[in-house]
């Protein structure tokens, strides 16, 4: 599958590959966020399935994902989305000098 990430969120992803489910399940969590607020995705349906929240996303090429809002606290969520706006700040402005 090739992904759509820049080289640095895709050396994250590598990252966070070989940690626990949990862990996995923020990471995704984050990447998803990152890419409604950049406006390269839409969230289209938030349902709640065993007290969980799950959230069907379409990306800008149109695919469509369903994934699963991890069960932590608001601050290590605040936390992981700032890692990754700072990742993403970082990749954008490293190609701005190129």
């Amino acid at each position: 599958m090739q992904s759509d990430l820049s080289p640095e969120l895709e050396m994250f992803a590598r990252i966070f590959d070989g940690q626990s489910p949990q862990v996995r399940e923020l990471f995704q969590y984050a990447l998803v966020m990152l890419s409604v607020e950049d406006g390269n995705a839409q969230v289209i349906e938030r349902h709640v399935v065993d007290l969980r929240e799950h959230l069907t996303y379409r990306t800008s090429a149109g695919d469509v994902f369903t994934i699963v809002k991890p069960d932590v606290n608001d601050e290590l969520l605040a936390k992981t989305m700032e890692m990754a706006r700072e990742i993403s700040r970082e990749d954008r402005e490293g190609r701005e000098d190129d």
